[in-house]
């Protein structure tokens, strides 16, 4: 091990020399030595000994605190301090240099041994014990949270700069006042003094929070809502030594609560009116059904018997009666399909559950057209299918979506003598685009600003026969789907549907 180096600071020469004598005896090795304050200041700053004995008295003079002051506080040596008698406030003053020990003269050997080898140990455990307090003092005063601590009877032993801008108190004039009148506690509702959380904590031995609903009122009288925790501080034995409190501006979450309670109720009374509209919407549907199931049998019977009747009797009518019973005929179909879309776009208005998959959307294409392609008396159309990515989506919402806009495509380019129908697509990293186009009749867009709403036509049903709903259920299922529908054409030169899908699972949440 390492010798103990030590300064002598003596202004008697004979002791000095005598110390210094001992302590090589010892064993201990001497740095030097001195008989003033600012020499001994010198010493110790070239030789950077590891313990100085101090006289406190030099020359006539308490000489020696000044040294041990300097010596500890700029240097980092310990001082252990040599005294044969002093006055009361001489010995007072020496202990606020907080020396490493005292040695009484005449001293002997085994005290100066023991004083001089617990001096560096005693001063490396207040070392670390005065980082760990500044690291703890940092610590309070950098958090953004108030912190309080108290003594086990409850009273302040320290606020952080959060907790004085909180609570309206420094901590100079906190110390030592009880926790109570710097903390103090109500309840907004009942206005009712509430137990400071320290004394709580103490008096339960738990960590302890404020309820919701707590007022802070300030030194100053101002309230602030606050939430908080409290709890007891223990040494290694259990013994209760103080409370910690942490107190938070619960201000912002007060009002937080403020609006959500707000927005719970405006919730509830949208969930009413929402179940009321379910309600509504379901008489509808019934009255809807029920419509229609009474329609269906006349509409049945219509156009059963006046096609027995265009059979077995036509002969026997006029011209004229047997155009306006080709009318009766053309009437009932009509009213039937009315009646089907009706009840199919009734059907895509109510919210079910998308049933999703990976669809392959050009086989759906093909098998919708070879369904709706065979027309008697009308030219068969030019059918154009390209490669189609697949998409994700209801392989039964997609099929009717595609009979839909294809039906449609059919149906307006039915009097053109080559009609063409197309299907393709342009891949998307999130969604595919989808097209459908013909060379059809086409529409002017800015009479058809109303496209996609159902029941509106925009040919006459002499010309083109249909009841207006089919595009408004092709757009329904397309935002369901999360995608969109437009649409590009003039006058005559057909029109090009488009609309969006997404492309794999990985793509932005769908609408429910």
């Amino acid at each position: 091990m390492n010798k103990i180096r030590i300064l002598v600071v003596e202004d008697e020469i004979v002791v000095s020399e005598d110390l210094q004598q001992r302590l090589v005896a010892l064993g201990f090795d001497v740095a030097g030595s001195a008989d003033s304050a600012a020499e001994a200041i010198q010493v110790a700053t070239s030789t950077q000994p590891d313990v100085a004995l101090m006289d406190i008295m030099l020359h006539g003079r308490p000489e020696g605190i000044d040294a041990a002051e300097h010596l500890r506080a700029e240097l980092d040596i310990p001082v252990i301090f040599l005294t044969a008698h002093s006055d009361p406030a001489t010995l007072q003053r020496a202990k606020l240099s907080d020396p490493a020990g005292y040695i009484v003269k005449p001293f002997d050997d085994k005290q100066l041994r023991v004083a001089i080898e617990l001096a560096p140990l005693r001063h490396d455990m207040e070392r670390k014990a005065r980082r760990v307090a500044n690291w703890l003092t940092a610590t309070l005063t950098s958090i953004g949270d108030a912190v309080v601590a108290t003594n086990a009877r409850a009273e302040i032993l320290l606020l952080n700069p959060a907790a004085e801008k909180l609570t309206g108190w420094t901590q100079d004039e906190a110390i030592g006042e009880p926790c109570c009148d710097v903390v103090r506690l109500i309840n907004d509702e009942t206005r009712q003094p509430l137990e400071d959380p320290a004394t709580r904590a103490l008096r339960l031995g738990l960590v302890v929070r404020l309820d919701p609903g707590t007022l802070l009122v300030t030194r100053t009288g101002e309230e602030r809502y606050v939430d908080d925790s409290a709890s007891p501080i223990t040494d290694e034995t259990g013994k209760v030594l103080g409370a910690v409190v942490v107190l938070v501006d619960a201000g912002e979450e007060a009002r937080g609560r403020s609006r959500e309670h707000a927005l719970n109720r405006q919730v509830a009374q949208l969930l009413a009116e929402r179940e009321r509209q379910d309600l509504r919407g379901a008489d509808l549907e019934i009255f809807v059904a029920a419509v229609s199931h009474d329609l269906r049998g006349p509409l049945r019977a219509i156009a059963g018997f006046s096609e027995l009747l265009a059979d077995k009797h036509r002969d026997r009518l006029d011209p004229s009666g047997q155009r306006f019973l080709d009318q009766v005929r053309a009437s009932a179909v009509q009213m039937g399909c009315m009646v089907e879309d009706y009840l199919s776009f009734m059907k895509s208005k109510r919210e079910q559950p998308l049933h999703l998959t990976s669809v392959d959307l050009e086989r759906l294409a093909r098998a919708s057209f070879n369904e709706l392609a065979f027309m008697p008396s009308q030219t068969p159309a030019r059918f154009v299918c390209e490669a189609l990515p697949q998409a994700l989506g209801d392989v039964a919402m997609l099929r009717q979506l595609l009979l839909n806009l294809i039906g449609n495509a059919l149906k307006y380019s039915a009097k053109r003598d080559f009609p063409m129908v197309e299907v393709g697509a342009v891949p998307g990293e999130d969604f595919h685009t989808f097209f459908v186009r013909d060379n059809g009749a086409g529409l002017d867009l800015a009479r058809a600003t109303k496209l996609f709403e159902p029941f509106q036509r925009f040919h006459s049903a002499s010309d083109f026969p249909g009841t207006g709903v089919g595009l408004a259920i092709v757009k329904r299922i397309v935002e369901r789907h999360g995608g969109r529908v437009w649409v590009e054409s003039q006058v005559g030169a057909g029109a090009t549907f488009f609309f969006t899908l997404p492309a794999n699972p990985g793509s932005p949440t769908l609408p429910a």
